[in-house]
């Protein structure tokens, strides 16, 4: 079995990642306002339904997300922190 390595880089790519999916779920709104895209009124009407039910189930996983992209820009300052300690105190004295 392979080792698991982990490196800042992934980390901080991984929480700019999440970051940018945070971004996306916030202004979405942007892209249903005025129902012009979905055409026939029933189709409209439908869109309206599941937008409406939708935004509560977003903002709660929007929230969530907020908390796990946090957690990870600390989890990548505590490892770079870690490693800058590791490598000191390995260094000759």
């Amino acid at each position: 079995m392979a080792d698991l390595i982990v490196t800042s880089e992934v980390i901080d790519e991984g929480a700019k990642q999440l970051k940018a999916v945070i971004e996306e779920l916030k202004h979405m709104d942007a892209m249903w306002e005025g129902g012009d895209i979905w055409g026939h009124k029933t189709v409209d009407g439908a869109m309206d339904d599941f937008i409406s039910s939708w935004w509560v189930k977003r903002e709660k996983l929007t929230g969530n997300l907020e908390d796990l992209q946090e957690k990870m820009e600390k989890s990548a300052e505590t490892w770079n922190n870690t490693e800058t300690e590791l490598e000191n105190s390995l260094k000759p004295e």
